[in-house]
């Protein structure tokens, strides 16, 4: 089963976040990174997630080119050179779940060009494998969105989480479902449009013969009834300081950071997160957590930033940490 939480000890690491299919900013990161390694300043790439779904149009979205390019870097890299944390982006195609915000669809694009590309299956196994946090020697950790009280509350759940188990049961229940023609009905009553044309338009499915024509229905299921799912929900999608009080963020931050310490290499003191805009590129959150932006997430973009981070060595305070930023705009 794939590790979720890696505690890694050594090697200087260059952190980035937040590319949504902007193949401009990868290159420029990956040639940095390549760059430096070559010259040995550099160990390691750290992307902490939502790689996939650009904003802008489609022929502009590079998102599977994009994630093929770090899957081809991670084979022929030595282990852990390159390394991807599960994004709130990437996870919904492991489970067929629609993202939207207000009348932007994000899931439908990369679902119809993953399917033409015929590389599926390959992109699928490996989003599942990918870790949610990182915990290091110098006391920083690093998470795709941020510290979540679920996740603090629950990391034997965490470290051990496995979506095939989850997808597995559902696809069970649904196949003992008599009749599923009813939950596919339901499904369409609800979105206003037929099941049908839904499933085509989320999911890229050719028809009722495709294997994934239920996956809408089972992730309502998965949605409504997986306390595993809601944990990753929680995990992948907090607002952190905007869905809270200042006072009430830095002291969950505060047992977050307690909580996932116990067996880390040493004590976690600091949290570096992408996951929201910024205007810059970078904002700190409190004395213990940065939030970065590379590209996307960056106002404006040109203003994204990467941090350089040695894992061996302790970090001391914020002002440290804001001065292993740089940028390659």
């Amino acid at each position: 089963m794939p590790e979720r939480i890696l505690d890694l000890t050594s090697g200087v690491t260059m952190v980035v976040s937040d590319l949504h299919g902007d193949k401009d900013a990868f290159a420029r990161y990956a040639s940095r990174f390549l760059r430096l390694r070559a010259t040995k300043k550099v160990d390691r790439l750290l992307l902490l997630g939502d790689i996939v779904h650009s904003e802008g149009p489609a022929e502009q979205d590079e998102s599977l080119s994009i994630l093929l390019d770090i899957m081809r870097m991670q084979r022929v890299l030595p282990p852990q050179s390159v390394i991807m944390l599960l994004g709130n982006h990437e996870m919904p195609h492991i489970y067929g779940v629609t993202l939207a915000k207000g009348r932007l669809e994000y899931t439908p694009r990369f679902e119809h060009v993953l399917t033409e590309s015929g590389k599926r299956e390959e992109v699928i196994e490996y989003l599942e494998s990918l870790p949610f946090y990182v915990r290091t020697a110098s006391g920083v950790m690093f998470a795709h969105a941020g510290p979540h009280g679920s996740a603090a509350a629950n990391i034997q759940a965490v470290r051990g989480f496995d979506h095939h188990q989850i997808l597995e049961e559902f696809d069970k229940l649904l196949a003992a479902n008599p009749h599923p023609e009813q939950l596919r009905a339901l499904y369409g009553k609800t979105m206003g449009m037929p099941y049908d044309m839904l499933a085509k338009h989320y999911l890229a499915v050719s028809g009722q013969s495709d294997p994934r024509y239920d996956q809408l229905v089972r992730a309502t299921m998965i949605s409504q009834q997986s306390r595993e799912f809601e944990l990753l929900w929680d995990i992948l999608f907090t607002r952190c300081e905007l869905g809270m009080q200042m006072p009430l963020y830095r002291r969950m931050l505060t047992t977050f950071l307690d909580a996932f310490s116990i067996g880390a290499p040493t004590t976690q003191k600091f949290l570096v997160t992408g996951h929201i805009p910024v205007n810059g590129g970078h904002v700190v959150v409190t004395d213990n957590h940065l939030r970065i932006a590379s590209a996307a997430h960056a106002r404006p973009r040109e203003a994204g930033k990467f941090l350089l981070l040695d894992f061996a060595k302790p970090v001391d305070n914020m002002q440290a940490l804001e001065g292993m930023l740089d940028t390659v705009f």
